[in-house]
């Protein structure tokens, strides 16, 4: 097709100079060569995403039920990325996860995030989940599993001990299930479900919240 407009546009234009040939080419061609330049760029801002902007998480975590604060979240995820020396934009904690579940009711929320959450957790994109005692318990019921720690790995904190193996640790209480619900024994937990990729970054997303409180 090019260059079936090219030899037109040599035949058309034998004899003119270069000036009446760029003058004929505007006037007579512009419509394709708005065409083509449309393509270009597009071809050019594709391959610009598909490089540059289209990069997955090298760790996600998902808090559930609690206080949701973006700048709080980001200021977490760039302090984690320069202690485990991964890039900023590659590290996801994100806490616009409030939602109902089971007996838990919470008035107001974007229940949508419900189907948000186990969609990602079906698709293997979380690695670590904060959250309390009840929502875990909701996880396992749904099917879903979590990685046993290793005693290594949970050093300085309290362990949750289930079956005899250590699956989660224990951050503290929850306090905003105890707002909710009156329950002042919730405890809130950090786990990492089996699916999750990324395990040596969850190691050190452990050892970054040992003495910290979240």
């Amino acid at each position: 097709m090019i260059r079936k407009y090219w030899r037109d546009i040599k035949e058309k234009t034998s004899g003119m100079n270069r000036q009446e040939t760029c003058s004929y080419i505007l006037a007579y061609y512009w419509y394709h060569i708005l065409i083509f330049v449309s393509i270009a760029a597009l071809v050019v801002l594709f391959a610009a995403h598909y490089a540059f902007g289209n990069k997955k998480p090298e760790f996600t975590c998902i808090i559930v039920n609690q206080e949701m604060d973006a700048a709080r979240d980001q200021e977490m995820a760039d302090a984690f990325a320069k202690e485990a020396g991964l890039p900023e934009n590659r590290v996801v904690i994100d806490s616009d996860y409030q939602f109902s579940y089971g007996e838990f009711r919470l008035e107001g929320a974007n229940e949508s995030s419900y189907e948000k959450f186990f969609f990602q957790w079906q698709n293997q994109e979380i690695d670590a989940v904060i959250m309390s005692e009840s929502f875990y318990r909701h996880c396992k019921e749904m099917g879903g599993r979590f990685r046993v720690l290793e005693e290594q790995e949970t050093e300085g904190f309290t362990v949750y001990m289930e079956e005899g193996q250590c699956s989660a640790v224990v951050l503290g209480n929850d306090s905003f299930t105890e707002r909710v619900t009156g329950k002042a024994d919730e405890k809130l937990l950090l786990a990492f479900p089996s699916s999750g990729q990324h395990t040596a970054e969850s190691r050190s997303f452990l050892k970054y919240l040992q003495g910290k409180v979240i």
